[in-house]
């Protein structure tokens, strides 16, 4: 009696099919969940889904694997932007951080590089969660709020915003602390900080290029300033974590 050869060939197809509609489902499964924490503004359930999600298998329905990657990027960022104009966080912030990443998933070279895409983009897109509120601030409240997340690398001190914003000081100050809850400065400090701690988790990038890219040109401050506020140094918490 001859051995049906078809029979391999078929066990094996089927076998890949089931294994497809798993990584589907799983990839639904944490879509939902990354959008219920993003809602809740939860930065570190967004990680690990992100996280999880990149040791998927890719469905396999591009040919081309970077382009794959690419595409899984761009339908994520669509949901999670969508999802925050739901929460009301503002339409410029969105924008620009839209075209932010748009232009680095286009400008990605390897999965490697979308795979700390995809897990930077999800923590700067969750963190407006925090401005979901900023319609029960003051004008002057949230320019200062939403000027300090659009761009950490500017001079934000509070003289800065005083005559940007042709506003005296001493009210400004006392206006920012009434509604927040915190000062100018401390409030900036909390940013970089938080923003560095995305970055040294997201990114290869050497501790100099991380404390530039919060604004802080000083290496050496930076690093004493991370730990004071983090309890562990740059280099300790990246490696820890």
């Amino acid at each position: 009696m001859k051995e049906d050869k078809t029979k391999g060939f078929v066990t094996i197809a089927e076998e890949r099919l089931q294994d497809y509609a798993k990584t589907v489902a799983r990839r639904y499964e944490l879509t939902d969940r990354l959008l219920y924490a993003v809602r809740e503004g939860n930065e570190y359930q967004v990680l690990k889904i992100i996280q999880e999600w990149n040791s998927l298998p890719l469905p396999g329905r591009l040919e081309d694997e970077l382009t794959e990657w690419k595409y899984d990027l761009v339908q994520i960022k669509s949901l999670i932007i969508q999802e925050l104009r739901r929460c009301g966080v503002m339409d410029l912030l969105l924008e620009n951080l839209n075209t932010e990443f748009t232009q680095r998933i286009h400008a990605a070279a390897s999965a490697g590089e979308c795979r700390e895409i995809a897990e930077l983009m999800a923590l700067r897109l969750c963190g407006t969660n925090s401005l979901r509120e900023m319609r029960d601030y003051s004008f002057l409240v949230q320019k200062i709020i939403l000027a300090v997340d659009m761009d950490l690398t500017q001079t934000l001190t509070l003289q800065y915003f005083s005559e940007t914003l042709n506003v005296n000081r001493s009210y400004l100050s006392d206006l920012f602390r009434r509604e927040v809850g915190t000062t100018v400065t401390d409030y900036v400090t909390e940013r970089r900080v938080r923003m560095a701690a995305d970055l040294l988790l997201t990114t290869q990038d050497p501790i100099k290029t991380v404390a530039k890219r919060v604004g802080i040109m000083d290496v050496h401050y930076f690093s004493r300033l991370f730990k004071r506020k983090m309890g562990k140094a740059p280099s300790q918490y990246r490696e820890q974590r």
